[in-house]
């Protein structure tokens, strides 16, 4: 999980996993939360809710070190109670963790794609294990920040392929095939902002789709139609071949209603066919 990627585009992943502590703050009765990105093999501290001191700020964690250390590695959530005591973890961090008058805990790791990205961490101050389905929550929630990390990552590799098109290509026309490919990125694209509430992917991906339509070289001008956000989907499958059959079961549409989009877009675009459709969509920067 990076701190700060590269470009302007991507929200803060540290966002995410501070606004994933607080969400099971409110849903959970653990007195403390805090977590934090992995960075090569080790656990960067840096969110905290409920914590009463400074004492966790920034702790690197190590591999295979304390209960972190073992979850990140492992890759499965892990708990103790009566954190102290226990013979099941290192004890590298017990001044950290009794700083905190934390006597349980548990760890969830944050995994995307086979790689431990995170770790989040809850905490009582009483000795008496952490109940199962407070734990559930916690791995419930490490997972869902894994899934919108594992978007973010998908929309910066889209971008990037826009992105190195575009420097390939100077500001040329995009040829049919990178054009078919760039249109294959925006129906991925909007894919992934069908699938998340996160409004600062939704606007990045807003800013994508401007992205797009820049990359084959035209005016920074507004186009002269305005379609849709279903009417743009029909349109860009329709642009990689699709029939209406394939369209509507990509996007869980009937038939009949693709067609009634399809005929839309050709009256906007004042256009008598599929194809006229797309090549003047194309030329009005409605499509890559």
């Amino acid at each position: 999980m990076d701190v700060a990627m590269p470009g302007p585009l991507r929200p803060n992943d540290l966002d995410a996993l501070r606004a994933t502590l607080r969400g099971l703050k409110s849903t959970t009765d653990l007195p403390v939360l805090f977590g934090g990105a992995v960075h090569d093999s080790d656990v960067v501290l840096s969110g905290f809710v409920g914590t009463r001191g400074r004492a966790l700020r920034n702790l690197v964690i190590a591999a295979r070190r304390g209960l972190g250390g073992r979850v990140i590695v492992e890759q499965r959530p892990g708990a103790v109670a009566d954190y102290f005591n226990s013979p099941h973890i290192t004890h590298h961090y017990d001044r950290q963790v009794a700083g905190e008058g934390i006597e349980s805990l548990m760890a969830a790791p944050v995994v995307v794609r086979g790689r431990t990205r995170a770790a989040i961490y809850g905490g009582l101050r009483v000795n008496r294990p952490i109940g199962d389905v407070v734990v559930e929550k916690v791995v419930r929630a490490a997972a869902e920040l894994g899934r919108e990390i594992e978007i973010r990552d998908e929309v910066d590799r889209r971008v990037a392929l826009i992105e190195n098109t575009r420097d390939a290509q100077g500001t040329g026309t995009v040829p049919a095939a990178v054009s078919e490919a760039l249109t294959e990125s925006l129906v991925a694209l909007r894919a992934i902002a069908a699938n998340t509430t996160d409004p600062e992917i939704v606007a990045q991906l807003q800013r994508v789709e401007e992205t797009l339509a820049r990359a084959r070289g035209g005016s920074d001008a507004a186009p002269r139609t305005r379609l849709t956000g279903r009417e743009r989907d029909v349109l860009s499958h329709a642009a990689l071949g699709c029939r209406n059959a394939e369209i509507a079961d990509r996007l869980s549409l009937s038939v009949e209603t693709v067609k009634t989009y399809m005929r839309n877009v050709m009256d906007k675009l004042d256009v008598h066919s599929r194809h006229e459709a797309v090549v003047e969509a194309r030329r009005q920067g409605l499509l890559p």
